[in-house]
């Protein structure tokens, strides 16, 4: 989002939270293809390949045909984000940043869907009911329900000093959002909303219907040098199809590794307060789990060093009550630049499961060897212990190539698919392509990485500008895979301007 948090503010650098293309995690197995988001029957999956749209079964092979998805007036677009209807692999809705001011820093959210498997697209502009003067719309995820509705969480900053999360609702398929709904509303001076994530309860269970939103809910102080503010982990539910929501409930709980010396804080706090980039998935069994990052501050000096960590609190009872958290990794972030280059960088995970067992999956990067790998790791106890981390993509180690921004997808046949920019191709590492890692054995190990983009392009071109001089192509990107095909969804600027692409992948097929 484009609120600046309290690393950032460290660097002078606002940060933008997370997003998976991820709805819920138990989405179904078995596909009745749709023509749209009705009950219309099609004889066959389609999907771009070839510079065409063809059937099921003649698989694409690379180069996959990339898909511009954006042909608008907007001047630059950024932080995609992209869901596929559980019971309609055809129906695609993706959103992301529209720019009306690259130079000022000034964008809303806007949204299109697709009805084809990707191969052409509706783009229905700006997200109905925000335009009042001098809103800014940010951080948009997705989640479709059990009747092919689908939603979107926002986060909202308005005149004169108003922050806020909303919920909006589209009924067919994405072509149409209806008014949003507040979730929480605040004066930005006492309490900062950011980066909200949304998923669905897709289960057959007490609370199936169910939409489930987390986000980071600051308040206090500053969230600058010295991480004076509370940076709590925020959960709403609404049990009446986003008709209402519930007021928020604080959900990060305290656990000895939260351990925090930092100045201004209360002595021996364990707090694991400092929550960013949170995503909540739905388990077979209705648990909710929701990994999330914690960052109480990157460097102070050399004598206080507090790496992010990864960690993970669940919910059995949709909601009411939440785990202690659990410990999943500690990380060497990606914080800052990658040197020359002015674009702004930070760790954030993606998170998903799996949708018959349960096995829970995260994904970051990570600057443990020197340049930046996307790492791995995987729950068999639904969250409560964690493999040591595996890494994902396959070019040589310590090469000086960067791999970061991962999205994760988990097809309902268990294939895990993720995607992350790599500037491997590039000699001077400055050039970045989308490439696709999966894996067909639960996360034990990945096929051969697989480059998605037909074209590298330059990070430079046609950059928005934020408010402390940093180039902005985002902080994620989006995806989303069933059992035949996996969905990039990044932006890009071969085309002299930041647009959206995506492209089709055959997923691989579990053993």
């Amino acid at each position: 989002m484009y609120q600046p948090s309290k690393r950032f503010k460290l660097f002078l650098l606002p940060v933008v939270l997370l997003l998976a293309g991820l709805s819920a995690c138990n989405t179904t197995n078995t596909y009745a293809p749709l023509s749209s988001a009705t009950s219309t029957p099609i004889s066959a999956y389609t999907l771009s390949g070839s510079g065409t749209c063809v059937k099921l079964g003649q698989h694409p092979q690379p180069p996959f045909l990339n898909v511009r998805v954006s042909h608008d007036s907007f001047l630059a677009h950024s932080e995609p984000m992209l869901a596929e209807n559980p019971h309609n692999p055809l129906n695609l809705v993706g959103g992301t940043k529209f720019f009306t001011d690259p130079a000022h820093y000034r964008f809303q959210i806007g949204y299109f869907a697709s009805f084809d498997g990707g191969c052409t697209w509706t783009d229905g502009g700006v997200l109905p009911g925000f335009q009042k003067e001098f809103t800014l719309t940010s951080d948009i995820s997705f989640a479709f329900d059990t009747h092919n509705d689908v939603y979107a969480g926002v986060l909202y900053d308005a005149r004169p000093g108003m922050s806020g999360i909303a919920v909006s609702k589209s009924t067919d398929g994405g072509k149409t959002f209806g008014n949003p709904v507040s979730i929480i509303e605040s004066q930005e001076s006492k309490i900062i909303h950011d980066k909200p994530w949304i998923t669905v309860d897709q289960t057959n269970g007490p609370h199936k219907g169910n939409v489930y939103v987390v986000w980071s809910y600051d308040y206090g102080n500053d969230c600058g040098q010295g991480n004076l503010c509370v940076q709590e982990l925020a959960f709403s539910r609404s049990t009446d199809g986003g008709k209402s929501f519930s007021s928020p409930a604080f959900i990060e709980g305290s656990a000895p590794f939260c351990a925090n010396p930092l100045p201004d804080r209360p002595p021996h706090s364990t707090r694991c307060d400092a929550a960013i980039g949170a995503i909540p998935v739905v388990e077979p069994n209705g648990t909710i789990a929701v990994g999330y990052a914690v960052a109480f501050e990157t460097i102070l000096d050399t004598a206080r060093f507090i790496p992010t960590m990864l960690l993970v609190t669940t919910s059995s009872d949709a909601g009411t009550t939440w785990t202690a958290p659990v410990l999943i990794a500690r990380v060497h972030d990606v914080f800052g630049r990658f040197p020359p280059e002015r674009y702004r960088n930070e760790t954030l995970p993606a998170f998903a499961c799996d949708p018959k067992t349960g096995q829970l999956y995260i994904a970051w990067s990570d600057k443990g060897t020197g340049d930046a790998d996307i790492m791995f790791s995987t729950s068999q106890d639904r969250g409560q212990t964690w493999a040591p981390p595996l890494r994902v993509n396959d070019d040589p180690l310590k090469n000086g190539a960067n791999q970061f921004q991962p999205q994760m997808a988990v097809a309902p046949d268990g294939a895990i698919s993720i995607s992350f920019f790599d500037t491997r191709l590039d000699p001077s590492h400055k050039l970045i392509d989308v490439y696709l890692a999966q894996s067909v054995d639960h996360g034990t190990s990945f096929l051969k990485n697989v480059r998605v983009t037909t074209q590298s392009w330059d990070p430079a071109v046609d950059a928005p500008i934020d408010g402390y001089g940093n180039q902005f192509i985002g902080d994620y990107q989006g995806l989303a895979a069933d059992n035949f095909f996996v969905h990039p969804f990044w932006n890009d600027t071969r085309t002299g301007a930041q647009e959206i692409f995506t492209a089709a992948v055959p997923g691989a097929q579990p053993k």
